[in-house]
């Protein structure tokens, strides 16, 4: 006879079982299922409650379940085991629920977009078309919940609307004002009242003026016709980019001011900007920061690349397509970063292969080859792995992304064993960005000088049994050395931009290529780049997930395309080719058609 215990666990796993099932199943009668992607679904159950179903991934954890689509993990895993029976253990391919209301900003917004697509950003807040996707009509309390974070704003929302009833009916659309929207349905407004204002004629910078009151030093923009506070004077003088960012300051800079409404200042406000908070070119002449940088600048500047090489013989390029695996990356509207770049990685590689002499080296495979150069269907990144010696099935985004430069400081230190040479060796990591949806195109990040400094290795497993790492696990850098990467890679960073420009790609407005992330406070280089010893090393992030024209502008082949191609084209040149661009082309229009 079982001991009580036993048949205790075997209840326990018996209820698990069932609740894991019952989470794939479709809502109950009269909700609704929709399908975001191939590992993700959203549920609208019974009493408008919101679910987003997500497949678990091979060996993942609550935790890290959490960690991957949670706003703050520790509360979003204690809801995600309430939602699930309380059991930890997860099993691959089970579906999970997740509660919307600890979902991470990206996550809320692809549930409300795969449950009402009629939904969308105004000049004036969030436009929600009620649905009744329950069996009956959303009340303004859910809706407050959804948009507005707190249920008890509705009065607010009835107020502002002239609503005259708590209930709704379907059809109706019920606008939740900008002011109360939480992230990201707060951003994606302030991106629509910005696109809702005709842009300046002259995109030429005006001096800004400098002077002192008793709060500190400051700089004086006055503004054009046209302009936001949000991207002409945020993203462009700060160097914020990111919507927390970009709003936050914004925020600060309208008490600064004294502006009661950033949606209706004068042409000509003066804008007081204070020195501390300006990128580095746009401090006072004379100082510190900006001399460092003219400096550096100028320092680098003698390490542009003098290899020539027409069709790139002896040219080692490492491809890497960023996330995979686990890690999709920025998820947008249905899209994931991971599939978009590496398609675009896909057709890189199938150019430089048969339109040059150089040989490519990717950080990352999958089980399924690169799709067709003109099928329209986007292929699932789940199974990728970084190409180490053993090879590393992405699990943990961090380690991922540590094992890539690894992989890519072998290539350099091994190049010549493969009829390479250090010099003609390239590094191109793709991505995709996820920032303030006023922003759109593409940016190019190198590794800033002044953030190489120390040493960095990784020690035990995942790590040790990689022979990249054991290979040479530290990593440092010369005061030359870091000088000559910042050189070498603004170089090459620079051929891109102009190669986008002459393709008519969309390109960050301001500043495209920049030698360090801005976040939360923080400014850094990204770890690919950080720790990588190829000295021309590039991170392009191919658009602006949170931007709805580069959205669109992704989800097509042929832009995808024309960026492989503008890619290749700025390799070519780097190397000072001439007649090579010319059949690439021919050769690109040729697989196009």
């Amino acid at each position: 006879m079982r001991s009580r215990p036993l048949r205790a666990r075997l209840v326990r796993r018996l209820a698990g079982a069932a609740l894991f099932a019952a989470a794939a199943a479709s809502a109950a009668p009269g909700g609704k299922t929709a399908v975001i992607s191939p590992d993700l679904r959203v549920v609208m159950a019974g009493g408008d409650e919101i679910f987003l179903l997500a497949r678990v991934q091979p060996r993942e954890t609550v935790d890290a379940l959490a960690r991957r689509l949670g706003d703050d993990p520790a509360p979003a895993k204690k809801a995600i085991l309430a939602a699930n029976g309380g059991h930890a253990r997860l099993k691959p391919g089970h579906w999970i629920r997740v509660p919307y209301r600890v979902l991470s900003p990206t996550y809320r917004r692809a549930a409300i977009e795969g449950l009402f697509p009629a939904d969308h950003a105004t000049p004036a807040g969030w436009e929600h078309r009620v649905a009744a996707l329950s069996g009956k009509p959303e009340s303004l309390w859910r809706i407050a919940e959804w948009f507005a974070g707190d249920g008890g704003r509705y009065k607010e929302i009835r107020e502002v609307g002239g609503i005259p009833s708590l209930e709704t009916r379907e059809g109706q659309v019920v606008t939740v004002p900008e002011r109360l929207l939480v992230e990201p349905f707060r951003a994606a407004a302030v991106a629509a009242a910005a696109a809702a204002v005709p842009a300046a004629a002259d995109a030429e910078v005006p001096k800004l003026e400098y002077g002192e009151d008793a709060q500190g030093r400051y700089a004086i923009y006055r503004l054009r016709k046209g302009e936001a506070l949000y991207s002409a004077v945020v993203v462009r003088f700060t160097g914020r980019l990111h919507a927390e960012d970009v709003n936050a300051k914004a925020a600060e800079l309208a008490a600064r001011n004294g502006i009661s409404d950033v949606h209706a200042m004068p042409v000509g406000f003066p804008v007081r900007i204070p020195v501390e908070d300006l990128a580095p070119e746009f401090r006072p002449p004379g100082d510190p920061e900006r001399v460092a940088e003219e400096k550096t600048r100028l320092e680098a500047s003698r390490f542009a690349n003098k290899v020539k090489s027409v069709d790139l013989s002896g040219v080692t390029l490492v491809l890497d397509a960023g996330h995979g695996g686990r890690d999709t990356g920025a998820l947008v509207d249905g899209l994931e970063e991971a599939a978009y770049v590496y398609d675009i990685a896909c057709r890189v590689d199938r150019l430089v292969r048969g339109s040059t002499r150089a040989r490519v080296v990717p950080t990352v495979g999958r089980d399924a080859p690169c799709t067709a150069p003109g099928a329209e269907t986007i292929a699932s990144t789940r199974s990728a792995r970084v190409l180490t010696t053993p090879p590393y099935v992405i699990e943990d985004a961090a380690a991922g992304v540590h094992f890539r430069w690894y992989l890519a400081n072998s290539v350099y230190k091994n190049v010549r064993r493969y009829g390479g040479h250090e010099d003609r060796t390239v590094f191109i990591s793709l991505h995709a960005d996820s920032l303030h949806p006023a922003v759109r195109g593409t940016m190019v990040y190198v590794p800033g000088e002044k953030f190489l400094n120390g040493s960095y290795g990784k020690a035990g497993e995942p790590y040790d049994s990689r022979r990249e790492v054991r290979e040479s696990r530290m990593v440092s850098f010369s005061p030359k050395e870091k000088v000559e990467a910042e050189g070498m890679s603004r170089d090459l960073a620079e051929h891109i931009v102009t190669a986008f420009r002459a393709a008519d790609l969309p390109l960050h407005a301001f500043e495209p290529v920049r030698g360090n992330v801005i976040r939360g406070g923080r400014e850094w280089v990204p770890a690919i780049l950080r720790y990588n010893r190829i000295p021309a090393r590039v991170l392009v992030e191919i658009c602006n997930l949170n931007n709805p024209d580069d959205r669109r502008l992704l989800r097509t082949r042929a832009y995808r395309e024309k960026v492989a191609q503008a890619l290749v084209e700025a390799l070519v040149a780097f190397y000072g080719g001439g007649a090579a661009v010319d059949g690439l082309s021919a050769s690109t229009a040729r697989t196009s058609r």
